[in-house]
Order: C-alpha cells, then sequence, then structure tokens
C-alpha cells in the first residue's frame, strides 16, 4: 500500500493505472470513463471518491451527482482535470430509472471527448448498462466485493492490458450479460482499499436523500415500485415495525417512509 497525503492510501497496482490514466488526460487530449459496481453496502462510492480525490484535487461534494440533469449540466461547464461522478440514488432500479440513466449515460459520453475530465458512474452491475458504452467507451471497471455478508475494502479491476492488448472488460460484460456473472474471465488484478470517505459523508447522505426523495416523489409508479411501496406500508401498519427499521431495510430516510404512509393512507 502506498501513503498518499492527508494520510489517504491506495493500493499500489491501482495507483499505476490512475496515474496512467492522469497522463492520457493531461497529455493526450482525452477523457477518461470508469464505472464502479458491487452490491449495496460494499463500498463503491467510498472507492469513487478516493479515486476522485487522487485524479483531481479540487475533488468534493460538489463533484458528486444524484440525478441525470444535474449531472449533464455540471458536465456542460466542466474544466480540464475535473472528476465528475455519478451517484445512482435511484435505488428503486425500476425499469424507467435505468433506462433514464442509460439514455443519460450515452449523452454524457457525445459531451466528454474532448474535454479532459474523468467521469465516473456508480451502478449496481454494469450489466444493466448499456452495451455501447460498455464495450466502446468505458475505460475501466472497478468491481466491489466482500468475502462475507459483513466484509468489504476489496475491488477486481478490468480494462485492456496495454501489455498483451486482452480487453478483459469486454470480455466480461460478453461473457456475463445473461448470468450477471464476474466469474470470467479473471480481472487484471484484486486490491484493497481503506475506508475513508474522502468527502463529509453526513452531507452526501442528506443530498442523496434528497435525490431519493424527489424520484419518490416524481416517478410515475411502476408495477414493482407500487409493490415495494404496499410492502413498507404493510410492515408498519399491520406487523408493527417502526418506521425507523423499515427505513434502514429499505436503505431510504425515516421521512421517506413517513411520506410513503401518509400517501398509502390516503389512498
Amino acid at each position: 500500500m502506498i501513503k498518499q497525503e492527508k494520510k489517504r492510501y491506495i493500493d499500489g497496482y491501482y495507483k499505476q493505472l490512475l496515474d496512467d490514466f492522469k497522463n492520457a488526460v493531461e497529455k493526450h487530449n482525452t477523457s477518461i470513463v470508469m464505472i464502479f459496481d458491487g452490491k449495496s453496502g460494499k463500498g463503491k462510492t467510498t472507492l469513487s471518491n478516493q479515486t476522485g480525490s487522487y485524479l483531481d484535487p479540487n475533488f468534493d461534494l460538489k463533484n458528486i451527482y444524484y440525478d441525470p440533469e444535474s449531472f449533464l449540466k455540471g458536465l456542460a461547464v466542466s474544466k480540464p482535470g475535473d472528476y465528475f461522478g455519478f451517484d445512482e440514488a435511484m435505488i428503486l432500479s425500476s425499469r424507467s430509472a435505468t433506462s433514464l440513466i442509460n439514455k443519460m449515460m450515452i449523452q454524457a459520453m457525445s459531451m466528454i471527448r474532448s474535454k479532459k475530465i474523468y467521469v465516473s458512474f456508480c451502478v449496481n452491475s454494469i450489466f444493466d448498462l448499456d452495451k455501447n458504452l460498455v464495450l466502446s467507451r468505458a475505460d475501466a471497471l472497478m468491481h466491489v466485493y466482500g468475502l462475507g455478508l459483513v466484509d468489504r475494502g476489496r475491488f477486481a479491476v478490468y480494462f485492456k492490458s496495454s501489455g498483451d492488448q486482452w480487453d478483459r472488460l469486454k470480455d466480461l460484460y460478453l461473457k456475463g450479460k445473461k448470468f450477471y456473472s464476474y466469474y470470467e474471465p479473471k480481472p487484471n488484478y484484486r486490491c484493497k482499499f481503506v475506508k475513508d470517505f474522502v468527502v463529509d459523508e453526513s452531507k452526501y447522505e442528506i443530498l442523496k436523500q434528497e435525490a431519493v426523495n424527489k424520484f419518490l416523489l416524481q416517478e410515475p409508479k411502476t408495477k414493482r415500485q407500487r409493490s415495494y411501496e404496499n410492502l413498507m406500508y404493510e410492515l408498519v401498519k399491520f406487523h408493527k415495525f417502526k418506521q425507523k427499521e423499515v427505513a434502514k431495510m429499505a436503505m431510504v430516510s425515516p421521512e421517506t417512509v413517513r411520506r410513503i404512509l401518509i400517501r398509502a393512507e390516503k389512498d
């Protein structure tokens, strides 16, 4: 492990990849696109933030976006060397949300070609993303995982090697798409990362929750979303769960649960 300023650490293999990205952006008039995926709670946002802090000395909460509209507005006024992170706040993962995110990503790709910036997407699974984005534009995948339910701090890196020219990211997508499998091929390497959120975590949670609440209030109700909200209502109303308990299980704020219950009572 290599020690960074402000007592932050980054794996040596990963540091070399990021240094290559820096060289490409600063000297070759290009932009870099990174994807961070993995199950919720395994640290993909933490790793993305650490990456942003290493690549962009001005990285802060202002560089993290939670909805497509604000993300695209941020890209429009970007400066060379900026790091932009899109954090998938639409945790319900409805089909309409996934479609919206894919459209946003495709539009973003047309905007950044010569901007000399870094763009990252935090999503649950790379296999939910548009094929053309992954196969033609993404430069690397960082797949976070754990060896057990509570284990975290590990990630596998997939990219096209300059040595053997094997594009493991493309190979993974084509072979694993059907069953959402990360089994083959093996990654370029596996690394570890520390628990250092880099930005103010409490403020981050507030901003993210605001985006979640906005989505819940504005997104047209799908069958899946209605079932999701009905389940929360039944847990509180008939099974006597506390709103805080349901909020923790659903990974939303108690305020979101409260609003859902109020709407359910009116309906």
